[in-house]
């Protein structure tokens, strides 16, 4: 079980790009913006009437999960349906099941409901704006993901379980090549996942109007309250930040090397180079140990996502330099 005391995290209701750049991105660290996009229209989104009027044809892919005889959200049960969103708000009350749109993209109605928030500005591409709609109880599993995130809330509450990407190695994932973990933070046994008590837990909890900014590879698990409606914008992660992030990991022991590789590795993402150059020789530095030792020193896929992942990869949205 989680034994450390959860650390909020920051909270500002201003911050000019800079500061944001330099304390939170720079810094790999979350942030709270208080009444962030409280003056955007979405605000209205909290009617069924006016997203009806203005969207009510669209049709979005609906997760649908089957509930226990206790009321309990089986996440693993679920299954997928193509509804309009007037239908959609016709099930959004069953009592035998629970409809959520999760991670779609906007539909295009909506963008006029939408702004630009000032510290977007300090990222170079933005991937695609993704819509949330569920109620209260909806949960996510403990999960990471590989790009910048801002969460903009317009209706209802969330609430957030955060871990630095640095206690990678006490959040069980499910396996090498996997993003959720093993372990459900909620209901755990102890003695099955004992690592979790050297895990530092960050909370965060959001309202209508607020941002979060979650940097790329924190895990966090989210809880809804409340009849509940978000939009993420899904942020490509720079160059800078897959080193940053590959430098995290390594300082906190992910990597099983010896410690002059260890060294070796660290002192190539303190160089004066260019993120690109460096992340070149980190690559450089991997084939030549492949070729002496027969094998990679990779535990898992993050590192292959952080280091090896190139130019092509742009293309199909991931990386960007």
């Amino acid at each position: 079980m989680l034994t450390k005391i959860p650390i909020a995290i920051d909270e500002v209701t201003d911050i000019q790009p800079a500061a944001f750049k330099s304390q939170y991105v720079d810094g790999h660290r979350p942030l709270i913006i208080r009444g962030g996009v409280s003056h955007w229209p979405a605000m209205q989104w909290n009617s069924n009437e006016y997203l009806l009027k203005i969207a009510g044809d669209q049709r979005v892919k609906v997760d649908v999960f089957p509930l226990s005889k206790q009321g309990k959200i089986l996440l693993e049960s679920g299954s997928e349906e193509v509804m309009s969103i007037k239908d959609f708000t016709m099930k959004f009350f069953q009592e035998d099941c629970y409809h959520y749109i999760s991670d779609q993209n906007l539909p295009p109605p909506l963008y006029q409901d939408l702004n630009e928030h000032c510290v977007s500005s300090v990222f170079p591409v933005e991937r695609r704006r993704t819509f949330w709609w569920g109620k209260n109880g909806q949960k996510s599993f403990l999960h990471y993901d590989d790009n910048e995130n801002f969460m903009c809330q317009f209706d209802g509450e969330k609430a957030f379980l955060l871990f630095d990407i640095t206690d990678f190695d006490y959040l069980y994932p499910k396996d090498e090549t996997e993003y959720r973990s093993l372990a459900d933070l909620e209901q755990h046994d102890s003695n099955q996942f004992p690592l979790l008590a050297k895990a530092t837990p960050y909370v965060a909890r959001i309202s209508p109007g607020d941002v979060l900014y979650v940097p790329c590879y924190w895990w966090h698990q989210v809880k809804s309250f409340g009849r509940n409606i978000a939009v993420s914008y899904i942020i490509n992660e720079s160059m800078e930040q897959r080193v940053r992030v590959t430098g995290k990991l390594i300082e906190a022991g992910a990597l099983p090397v010896s410690d002059s590789i260890r060294d070796d590795l660290l002192n190539i993402i303190g160089l004066d180079e260019t993120p690109s150059r460096r992340n070149a020789l980190l690559k450089k530095y991997h084939r030549e140990y492949q070729q002496q030792q027969g094998k990679s020193y990779y535990p898992h896929s993050i590192f292959h996502r952080l280091i090896e992942e190139n130019l092509l990869d742009i293309l199909y949205g991931h990386a960007t330099y």
